[in-house]
């Protein structure tokens, strides 16, 4: 037996969302769930999820996804807000500027900072794990900045990191990096299929978590419609998140799983 950590990385974008990532965690039907804490529902969406972790315990992981790019999110600092007023920059335009070392390091610093104090202060604990959403953990640059900033919060116990990028030489030096300054890296694996089938998904399931590490993070986009994401996403990643929520709710979905040897963290 192996286990996986299956999570979602953005409760805290929808009302649809975060409701089918809360009732998941209860019936523990989800591992983890990492919060966007830099949008406006944030403020609304804590408490539930405050009291959906008192009841799972340590049955499950509770994170934070930062957000330093990107639409649907607005800085949470005074630096951020003052360069860039209520909107974050794009991904690309950080990437730039991390390949040529001109990364605006003390304004993203004190945003990373103001997310991580906006999660313990709404959740009354520290984060299980941190990852960055957009995937710009795949430059060296940004994951020096986040590790230099979160070890400047000085937590009782570092959290986990979850980098979303495939294995390989980066990915290693991402543990090298962050191995150096005290935080463990979980094993990052090829998330659910994106597919708007769930008969297909479920067929594709049998042995999707075939090969993978013990406690490899599984990244899923369960979720239901609601005029929010109806407003900010394409109707296929929408049949897609309807898709991950049916099938993770299904009884086939944990028949596999006994079936495969793997179990839920």
């Amino acid at each position: 037996m192996k286990r996986i950590t299956l999570g979602a990385l953005d409760y805290g974008l929808a009302f649809g969302v975060d409701r089918t990532l809360r009732t998941l965690l209860l019936e523990g039907r989800l591992s983890a769930v990492g919060c966007i804490v830099a949008t406006d529902l944030w403020p609304r969406e804590f408490k539930p999820l405050q009291d959906v972790a008192a009841q799972v315990g340590e049955r499950a992981l509770f994170g934070l996804t930062l957000a330093l790019s990107g639409d649907r999110v607005h800085p949470l600092s005074e630096r951020m807000q003052k360069v860039y007023g209520n909107e974050m920059p794009t991904r690309a335009s950080l990437e730039r500027r991390a390949m040529v070392r001109l990364l605006p390091e003390e304004i993203l610093t004190s945003e990373i900072r103001a997310q991580v104090s906006a999660y313990t202060s709404k959740m009354g604990r520290e984060p299980d794990f941190v990852t960055i959403r957009e995937s710009l953990f795949d430059r060296s640059a940004i994951v020096r900045l986040v590790i230099n900033a979160l070890s400047l919060e000085g937590f009782s116990e570092n959290p986990k990191i979850v980098t979303a990028i495939p294995p390989g030489l980066h990915t290693a030096r991402i543990r090298h990096i962050a191995t150096k300054a005290g935080f463990d890296v979980l094993p990052w694996g090829p998330p659910l299929p994106e597919t708007e089938d769930p008969d297909e998904l479920q067929v594709q399931l049998q042995h999707h978590f075939d090969g993978l590490s013990d406690m490899t993070f599984v990244a899923c986009l369960p979720g239901a419609a609601d005029d929010r994401l109806r407003r900010d996403e394409a109707p296929g990643k929408i049949a897609v998140r309807e898709a991950h929520r049916e099938v993770l709710a299904s009884e086939r979905f944990f028949h596999t799983l006994d079936e495969r040897g793997v179990f839920l963290y």
